[in-house]
């Protein structure tokens, strides 16, 4: 799996608007639905927050990582977004979030949101790949980022 050749400009965005977690889901939710990623906007979210009810996805250092297995994902897709303003969200170490990566898999056997989310928090522990990430200002930016990173 090449992190590197699966972000998609349409669910790439810097400065998006939400005052709650709520606002994060619908609108990352539609992001994911205009982008053709999913067939059904609101069973996505739905599984959203039941995932969400299992254990909080905000992994600390200003980052979520919500994520949805479901019927209605058409093909493994992630959006990288980066909040105008912080919001709060139960996270590890009960800072509010700047920044979503909000994944979206298939329901199939292979398990290829485990995989999706193992090389993104992976890569998420290495300082200097989470700045640039939380840093960047394009999506040039953000594709070297993940193909420097899959380089090391």
């Amino acid at each position: 799996m090449n992190i590197a050749e699966m972000v998609d400009e349409r669910l790439v965005s810097f400065g998006f608007e939400a005052q709650n977690r709520d606002e994060v889901f619908e609108g990352l939710g539609k992001m994911m639905y205009e982008a053709g990623k999913v067939t059904d906007l609101e069973e996505y979210v739905k599984g959203l927050y039941e995932r969400e009810a299992e254990f909080p996805t905000g992994v600390g250092n200003g980052i979520a990582i919500p994520h949805c297995k479901s019927d209605c994902v058409k093909e493994a897709a992630f959006t990288l977004v980066k909040l105008k303003t912080p919001v709060e969200w139960e996270s590890l170490d009960n800072l509010p979030v700047d920044y979503v990566i909000m994944l979206a898999a298939p329901n199939t056997s292979d398990n290829v949101h485990l995989e999706m989310l193992s090389r993104l928090a992976a890569s998420l522990m290495d300082d200097d790949f989470r700045n640039g990430l939380k840093d960047a200002t394009d999506i040039n930016q953000i594709i070297d980022i993940f193909k420097k990173k899959k380089e090391d």
